[in-house]
């Protein structure tokens, strides 16, 4: 067995200190070592409130069931946690004292299987870790903002070895590719129930990834419209879907997505058919080798892979809070990890142009205005997460990119692979409880792992207002 015990104190009152701390639902915001936190039953937090929980263990994502036992209130908290292999006991008392709040946390945990063998070597890794879990919970309560710098990071987080297994780019190759997905797959349980009757809009669903989706989504008994630029393909993707699945409701609208023109009149023809909108999947994009303007002007990366997605979402989001839970899914790419978004260059205008890295840099954008929307749209109910689908062997990849495809194209995923996570995320119920997460097989990955490649919080407002300013033209 292995014990922690960490104390702290807090220029915070009891009352405060013991809500903010018994509330687990954010434990992820101050504790590095977990990557989400869902409350399974609503009813008020004591005993028997239970959570479930996506731990961050280099590169696994383990997860934990959280259950309170012991509940007195100001005074102490008892939660059990249960994992594949190991179980855990946390013990956590707050004392008032003259001019602040002590929390004093004792964590016993034990290992099943070969874990209780290496104890020993897991212990340091362990005790560094509840070490971050405090310092972060301390920094909450003390009303900071942010996460330490890297110098900290080394001064008391998991040191090197953890640093670069999180952060390498080969634990992330192995996640990408098909190897990845089989691994994932191993602890999912399918979503239960079907989707007749939810309004469904897929962008780009003709070929890849998206046709794989839209098939998906018409088993499940969604009423599906398919936006696409080309009318011949769209409707015989349509015919095969409908005589393939049974499903009748099935139907196409025709837009070049790089063209704002064209996105405000399918967003008008969706909008006069009078029915609300359930789910928005925006996963139409492209890369493209060459630099190239669209009719209107506007760099065609940009515009199909960026603006584009905005200015659809945007005009739809009426339609989507009229829903019962709306969701909102966006396609990003693991090339986003390698790029920053470039705000005073949106069009890639500035210094040699390179396709992939445009491409990046603009899926990067997507995931931004995930979480932007997340927080704007909370009131609408609508529920706004970006996904990646791995290494997808598309012809689109073989096109763009053919000497990386001929490189891999054996441990790439099938587009149905890579369309599974957009089905989950637009089937699941637990997938219904998070929003503006970064999601790799059905589960949150973080968004930042290079350094440079975080945005500051007024390049996020400079990136909102310039997106809005090229909507408003035309």
């Amino acid at each position: 067995m292995i014990r922690l015990k960490e104390s702290i104190l807090v220029e915070r009152s009891l009352n405060y200190v013991f809500e903010y701390t018994s509330d687990f639902s954010h434990i992820q915001a101050w504790d590095p070592g977990v990557v989400s936190s869902v409350r399974v039953n609503q009813k008020k937090i004591g005993v028997g409130s239970q959570y479930d929980l996506v731990l961050k263990f280099g590169p696994f994502r383990p997860k934990m069931k959280y259950e309170i036992i012991e509940y007195v209130p100001f005074s102490r908290i008892v939660l059990k946690g249960v994992g594949e292999s190991f179980t855990a006991m946390d013990t956590i008392v707050f004392t008032k004292t003259a001019i602040a709040t002590q929390i004093d946390y004792q964590a016993d945990i034990r290992f099943h299987r070969f874990g209780n063998l290496i104890e020993k070597l897991l212990f340091p890794v362990m005790k560094k870790t509840g070490e971050k879990a405090m310092a972060g919970l301390e920094q909450k309560l003390a009303g900071t903002r942010g996460l330490p710098n890297k110098a900290m990071w080394f001064k008391s987080g998991s040191g090197l070895p953890d640093y670069l297994a999180d952060h390498l780019i080969i634990p992330g190759m192995i996640l990408f590719s098909r190897f990845g997905y089989a691994l994932g797959k191993r602890f999912w349980s399918e979503p239960k129930g079907v989707l007749y009757g939810k309004k469904i809009v897929l962008t780009g669903g003709t070929s890849g990834i998206g046709k794989a989706a839209a098939f998906k989504l018409a088993e499940k008994k969604a009423f599906l419209t398919i936006i696409a630029r080309n009318r011949v393909k769209a409707e015989q993707v349509r015919h095969e879907i409908v005589e393939k699945t049974g499903n009748p409701h099935i139907d196409v609208l025709i837009a070049d997505l790089s063209l704002m023109h064209e996105i405000r009149e399918v967003s008008e023809a969706l909008k006069a058919s009078k029915k609300n909108i359930d789910i928005l999947i925006n996963n139409a994009g492209a890369l493209f080798n060459e630099r190239k303007n669209t009719p209107e002007g506007l760099e065609q990366t940009f515009a199909t892979d960026l603006l584009g997605v905005f200015l659809l979402t945007q005009y739809l989001k009426d339609a989507l809070a009229a829903s019962e839970s709306p969701r909102i899914i966006n396609v990003s790419s693991g090339g986003m990890y390698t790029q920053k978004i470039e705000v005073n260059d949106l069009e890639n205008s500035q210094g040699q142009y390179n396709g992939a890295k445009a491409y990046a840099r603009a899926k990067r954008g997507v995931v931004i205005l995930t979480q932007i929307w997340a927080e704007q749209f909370k009131t609408h109910g609508i529920r706004v997460n970006a996904m990646h689908p791995g290494w997808v062997d598309t012809p689109g990849i073989e096109r763009s990119l053919p000497g990386f495809h001929e490189r891999v194209k054996r441990i790439l995923r099938t587009p149905e692979q890579g369309a599974d996570t957009i089905v989950w995320l637009a089937t699941s119920k637990r997938a219904g409880q998070y929003t503006g997460l970064f999601w790799l097989d059905r589960r949150p990955h973080e968004t930042i792992i290079f350094p440079g490649t975080c945005e500051s919080a007024q390049e996020r407002q400079t990136l909102w207002e310039k997106l809005n300013a090229f909507a408003s033209k035309g």
